[in-house]
C-alpha cells in the first residue's frame, strides 16, 4: 500500500472505512434522521455556528453554495487569494458577482496589516478568502481580518477545506460568516462531503432572498427540510454520512479539537525544524506556516518533480509538488487527519537521502 501524504484525499482508519459497510437505508427514515440530525448538531458545535449543513460534493460545492447564497449579482466581494486555491476561489465569485482582487507573492500570506487599507477602500459587500492556501502551505490570519470586514460592515466567506479541523476555527470569535471545509482533508473521512457553517448575519440574508440562482445548493430549501424532519432535501451519500460519523467519534475519543488542533501544530513544527535541519527552506513566509500541510523547496539542480518521483518507485512515499512559482523547485508533505508520525519520519528520511 505504500505511505500516502498528501494534502487529501488521506489514508482512512478501517473503523472510519469500515462505517460505510453497514445495510442500507432509505434517506427517507427515522434512522437518516437521527444520522443527520448527530452530524449536524456536531458540526454547529464544533464550528460555533448557528447553522451547519453536509452536502454530498466536493468541498468546491460548498464554496460555491456558501458564495452563491450570500452574494448577489449586483454585489461587490473584495478577494485576497494567494495560491491556487484562492485563485479558484475568485473564479467562483466572479461567476455569481463582482469580485475585487488583490494579490500577494506566493509564499506570503495575509493578515489586518497587508489588508486592511484594500478592505476600507472596496466599500465591499463581502470578504471571501481562504483560510489554508494548501497548495503552498500558507495559513492565512483569518481571525483579525475578518474580524475587521464585520466591522465594516461586511459578511465573511471562508474557504477551511484544508485548515479544519488541524488549525483553530471558532465562527463567533473569528466572526466568520460562512465556512466550509472537506471531508478528505483533516477531518479524515471519504471524500465527496462538504461541511458547512453559517452565522445568524449569513442565515438571515439567504433565507430572505428572493432568489437563488440554483437549486441544488439553495440554502432555503436545506434549512426547510432540515427543520422539518432533520433531513436533506435530496438523496445524500448516505454510506458516506455513516463514515463522517465515525470520522467525528475519532476525533472525539482522542481528545477533541483542542487535542487535535495540538497534534496538527506540534507535527507541522516538527516537520519544519527537520527540513531546517536539511537545508531545505520552507514555502511559507515566517508566521504564517500551515498546521496541516507544508511546502518546501529542493536544493538547486535538484528538480522536485525527480525527488517525488523517486519517493514513490523507490520508497512506495507519496507526496504533492507545490504550485504557482514553486511549481518546479517545490513539494508539499501532508500532515493531516489519523497520519502516523513514524510514516511522516520515514518519508523525511527518504527526503534527505533524495536531496543530498
Amino acid at each position: 500500500m505504500g505511505i500516502l501524504l498528501s494534502p487529501g484525499p488521506v489514508p482512512l482508519l478501517d473503523e472510519i472505512s469500515q462505517a460505510q459497510t453497514k445495510d442500507m437505508i432509505t434517506h427517507r427514515s427515522k434512522a437518516m434522521t437521527e444520522l443527520y440530525g448527530d452530524l449536524v448538531s456536531r458540526l454547529k458545535g464544533y464550528f460555533n455556528c448557528e447553522e451547519a449543513y453536509v452536502l454530498t460534493g466536493s468541498g468546491a460545492l460548498g464554496l460555491e453554495t456558501l458564495t452563491l447564497n450570500l452574494c448577489k449579482k449586483e454585489d461587490t466581494v473584495v478577494c485576497f487569494p494567494n495560491g491556487d486555491f484562492g485563485n479558484k476561489q475568485v473564479l467562483t465569485v466572479k461567476v455569481h458577482s463582482n469580485a475585487i482582487v488583490h494579490e500577494i507573492e506566493d509564499g506570503k500570506g495575509w493578515n489586518l496589516e497587508r489588508t486592511k487599507e484594500a478592505i476600507d477602500s472596496s466599500e465591499a459587500d463581502v470578504l471571501s478568502m481562504v483560510y489554508n492556501e494548501t497548495s503552498l502551505g500558507v495559513t492565512n490570519h483569518i481571525k483579525e481580518i475578518c474580524t475587521y470586514a464585520k466591522s465594516k460592515g461586511m459578511l465573511t466567506i471562508i474557504d477551511g477545506i484544508s485548515a479544519w479541523p488541524g488549525t483553530k476555527l471558532d465562527m463567533k470569535e473569528f466572526n466568520v460568516d460562512a465556512f466550509v471545509t472537506g471531508s478528505q482533508k483533516g477531518t479524515a473521512a471519504p471524500p465527496g462531503m462538504a461541511l458547512l457553517g453559517l452565522s445568524a448575519d449569513a442565515v438571515e440574508k439567504f433565507s430572505s432572498r428572493d432568489y437563488i440562482p440554483s437549486y441544488y445548493a439553495d440554502l432555503r430549501r436545506h434549512k426547510k427540510r432540515f427543520e422539518k424532519d432533520k433531513q436533506t432535501p435530496n438523496t445524500p451519500g448516505v454510506t458516506l454520512f455513516w463514515a463522517l460519523q465515525k470520522a467525528f467519534d475519532v476525533i472525539d475519543k482522542t481528545g477533541g479539537l483542542d487535542s487535535c488542533i495540538a497534534r496538527h501544530a506540534e507535527t507541522a513544527a516538527h516537520v519544519r525544524a527537520r527540513l531546517g535541519e536539511l537545508g531545505l527552506p520552507i514555502i511559507a513566509e515566517p508566521g504564517f506556516e500551515s498546521n496541516t500541510v507544508t511546502g518546501f523547496i529542493c536544493p538547486k539542480g535538484i528538480l522536485a518533480a525527480d525527488v517525488k518521483s523517486k519517493l514513490n518507485s523507490e520508497y512506495g512515499i507519496k507526496i504533492v509538488g507545490a504550485r504557482g512559482a514553486f511549481k518546479e523547485s517545490g513539494l508539499r508533505i501532508a500532515h493531516m487527519g489519523n497520519f502516523k508520525t513514524e510514516d511522516i519520519d520515514t518519508a523525511l528520511d527518504a527526503i534527505e537521502k533524495l536531496t543530498r
